[in-house]
């Protein structure tokens, strides 16, 4: 992973200042806010299935609960070679909305959709010094001018993929079951186990789908360590293939995700969380490491709790292999029972 460590350096006051941290009674540092609830905002990962990190438990019997979060990614990878050809550079503004409902017997049941909007924006030139500041590489961005658009593959000089620009449009419907206790274990880990359909409401044409019925398994745990709580997820998704994708002969490999967090209650309403996500690459069919790289998703953030059951979240992502991911990311949240 390139530059790993100068991602893991801005972690460390989260570690390093525990002592140095206001008491808490007993109820307030067992108060777990849980993971982020963010994804690796790249445009053609969006389009599949994503089970990621959550609370390993369900929303209690009769209740509901429900979230919106806004992100908005900068990303840069541009690759060719023999007719292929792999150009992401843009900035994209995603809302993603979801809603839970308990519905008895250790089972809910979750909808999640979103909107996307993708455009040449006006970001260029921070990422460019954010991180020539921190030493993370720019990947070529100098090369080029700032704030263009154009997200598109092409394999053997046929078009696999392509999004609409300054076009703001519906992603793709995933409806969730989960399975698991209504309250998190003391002294273990709490489990929850959950089973997705995505539904193609997306437009295949635009990019904002693949037009296809995608379908996935993922399994969630947490562990009580009294002031903080470690977090683990493993998911398995099968991704439907467009027909462009398909005239381009690509050949999508399963989704795979497996990851981990640490929550510190900070103080009786505030919480730091430190994540990290592993996605394997999408395709090998490209001989580009824009392409055929794997993910791993680095979410650094605050939950706070506002009052009642509604908590926001802010927090700063970036892809730590720097290879094919979103380089800079700024997602905020809110929650109400979530």
């Amino acid at each position: 992973m390139k530059h790993a460590g100068h991602l893991a350096a801005l972690a460390l006051p989260l570690v390093g200042g525990c002592a140095l941290l206001p008491e808490l009674s007993s109820e307030q540092a067992a108060r777990v806010r849980g993971p982020l609830g963010t994804r690796m905002p790249h445009p053609i990962l969006m389009n599949f299935p994503h089970l990621g990190l959550r609370r390993a438990v369900v929303t209690p019997s009769g209740e509901l609960a429900a979230g919106a979060t806004l992100s908005y990614s900068s990303i840069y990878e541009a690759g060719a070679s023999n007719g292929d050809v792999v150009r992401m550079d843009g900035e994209l503004a995603q809302a993603t909305l979801r809603a839970r409902a308990g519905l008895g017997k250790g089972f809910e049941l979750e909808a999640q959709g979103g909107l996307l909007h993708g455009g040449g924006g006006s970001l260029d030139s921070f990422v460019l010094e954010f991180h020539d500041f921190f030493g993370f590489p720019n990947a070529g961005r100098r090369d080029v001018p700032n704030d263009q658009f154009d997200m598109r593959v092409v394999n053997d000089g046929v078009e696999g993929y392509a999004l609409r620009s300054d076009e703001l449009q519906v992603q793709d419907l995933a409806l969730t079951l989960a399975w698991g206790g209504e309250e998190a274990r003391a002294g273990g880990w709490s489990q929850l186990v959950r089973g997705t359909v995505e539904l193609p409401t997306g437009s295949e044409s635009d990019g904002f789908g693949n037009g296809a019925v995608d379908f996935g398994l993922g399994w969630n745990a947490e562990l009580d360590l009294g002031r903080s709580t470690l977090f683990a997820c493993a998911s398995w998704a099968h991704p439907g293939a467009s027909s462009a994708v398909e005239r381009a002969g690509i050949q999508l490999f399963e989704r795979v995700c497996v990851g981990g967090a640490w929550e510190l209650r900070l103080t009786e309403r505030t919480s730091g969380i430190v994540q990290l996500e592993w996605l394997n690459p999408l395709s090998n069919s490209m001989n580009l490491e824009e392409f055929d790289a794997s993910y791993v998703d680095f979410v650094l953030g605050l939950s706070h709790d506002l009052g009642g059951r509604w908590r926001a979240t802010l927090a700063f992502q970036e892809d730590l292999v720097a290879a094919a991911g979103t380089d800079f990311s700024v997602v905020c949240g809110l929650g109400w029972g979530l």
